[in-house]
């Protein structure tokens, strides 16, 4: 039995309520202040007035996806296209060349050609959607292109001739991604990888090994690829271990702005067309109904105000069982229309509060007419619509504190200009975002908040985030992230 004592417990039950001292045992909380008074304790953990929050959860990301961009070369802070390529030579020894993070400036197969055409180089797009590549590469796909930038299904076969990792590599690839986590103060994540990697049985082995040494609530889409292999593993959904389930069904029904490939109501400025759907809807109802005949909800990526719609129409048509919740990834544009539909039908959406800072205003400049709303996350709010914070790292940095920036603030990084600041969140709201919000879809009623019997996970952090200076609250310092009741990162 332990307490946790000299510390601020933001409970998240409301703004307002904070403990002084906490108990915990076998990895749940078991009481606070007078009411622990009389218990006997193993060991006693003197927080120095710190502040103690329900473990931060980010509801989408793609943990082997964010390992394996910690492991490759990352152009990332790199936006010219001299340094670029300045970059990529440094870096190429006659092996083939993936470097990730590329915010697009202009490079096209000839640069890269250049540098070598016989070797494979491929510019992995910051949008995760796009690539850019040589003619080494296009060789391989069997496909002629004028400049080598290939979206969607052509990008993911040119990503595919690549060799794939083994399972060893899998594994050393999850235990940095989590590492990484832990230094966030995140303490369990959302992520599709099931299809990307080595298939579903190795994969899904690679989680079981490494959350038996690594302890992170990991919480996996199941993309609807690999649902026939997952019918015939024979587990079921939800819980495998207090550290792992599986989750809804991912599936996408359009692409990204950035592409334009997101299905708009209007096309795109200097262009006849307004994006494109994955699937037809035929093909997308198929899919739904193979999930619902499963027993369970999707998680839909859907950018475009148009491909919302078209989504919210077929899940009403086609809706979960009573009391389940389907996803909606990213939905940044959206109209009344939308919000209209929404408030009555069991979804909640996971927000990237961070795309705003990234992608306005640039993002604009691809419409020919705005959408109506970009990113009304407290007009969501105010309609009683779930939302859930997450970062989908790798596209950006998965620390919790800066999505919490960006949902108070709505700031661009690249005009510092603000954007629709009545859509701001408040604080509260803001971090609830990775509490009680990114913890909702898992269907754990221990999780998100500080509370008697819930999950023993926290984030402490040096100063109270809801009250210190907003400019600071980003750079705030983590003092310590714990997962039943166990301190997985220490600052020193």
């Amino acid at each position: 039995m332990k307490l946790w004592k000299n510390g601020f417990f933001h409970t998240m039950v409301n703004e307002n309520e904070i403990k002084q001292q906490m108990a915990t045992h076998k990895g749940k909380i078991i009481g606070f202040d007078e009411e622990i008074n009389h218990l006997d304790f193993d060991e006693i953990i003197d927080l120095k007035g710190h502040h103690v929050y329900p473990g931060f959860v980010d509801a989408h990301l793609h943990l082997l996806g964010y390992g394996q961009k910690l492991s490759r070369l990352n152009l990332i802070q790199i936006k010219d296209q001299s340094l670029v390529i300045e970059t990529l030579i440094h870096h190429f020894n006659d092996q083939p060349l993936f470097a990730e993070g590329y915010f697009e400036c202009g490079i096209t197969k000839k640069e890269l050609n250049q540098i070598s055409k016989d070797i494979p180089i491929l510019l992995r797009h910051n949008d995760y959607h796009t690539i850019t590549t040589n003619d080494a590469v296009l060789k391989l796909i069997n496909q002629e292109h004028s400049n080598g930038v290939l979206t969607e299904e052509l990008a993911e076969m040119a990503m595919n001739i690549f060799p794939k990792h083994t399972e060893h590599g899998l594994e050393e690839i999850l235990k940095k991604s989590i590492k990484s986590l832990y230094h966030y103060g995140i303490t369990g994540g959302h992520s599709d990888d099931l299809y990307y990697f080595n298939g579903f049985t190795q994969t899904l082995k690679v989680f079981d090994t490494v959350l038996e040494k690594m302890p992170f609530r990991a919480h996996l889409l199941l993309h609807h690829m690999v649902l026939d292999d997952f019918v015939h593993s024979r587990r079921m959904a939800f819980n495998q271990t207090p550290y792992l389930q599986l989750g809804a069904v991912k599936m996408f029904y359009d692409g990204t702005v950035y592409s334009k490939t997101a299905l708009m109501k209007v096309p795109y400025r200097d262009s006849i067309s307004n994006g494109m759907r994955i699937h037809s809807k035929s093909e997308f109802v198929e899919i739904i109904l193979k999930a619902r005949k499963l027993g369970l909800t999707v998680a839909i990526h859907v950018i475009g105000d148009q491909g919302l719609i078209e989504v919210l129409e077929l899940l009403k048509a086609n809706p979960p069982k009573t009391g389940l919740y389907d996803r909606l990834i990213h939905t940044p544009w959206m109209d009344d229309q939308a919000i209209l539909m929404m408030k009555d039908m069991p979804i909640t959406l996971d927000i990237q509060p961070q795309f705003l800072s990234s992608d306005l205003p640039w993002a604009l400049d691809y419409f020919s007419i705005k959408p109506q709303y970009a990113f009304p996350w407290k007009t969501l709010l105010n309609n009683h619509i779930h939302l859930a914070g997450s970062s989908d790292a790798p596209v950006e940095i998965p620390n919790p504190l800066l999505g919490i920036y960006s949902a108070i603030k709505r700031q661009s990084d690249h005009n510092h200009q603000t954007y629709s600041t009545h859509e701001s969140l408040t604080r509260f709201e803001a971090i609830g975002l990775y509490t009680k919000g990114a913890n909702f879809s898992t269907m754990d009623n221990t999780r998100g908040y500080l509370k008697k019997g819930f999950i023993a996970d926290f984030s402490i952090f040096i100063d109270d985030l809801l009250k210190t200076n907003l400019e600071n609250l980003k750079n705030t310092l983590l003092y310590e992230t714990v997962i039943n009741e166990h301190i997985v990162y220490k600052r020193t």
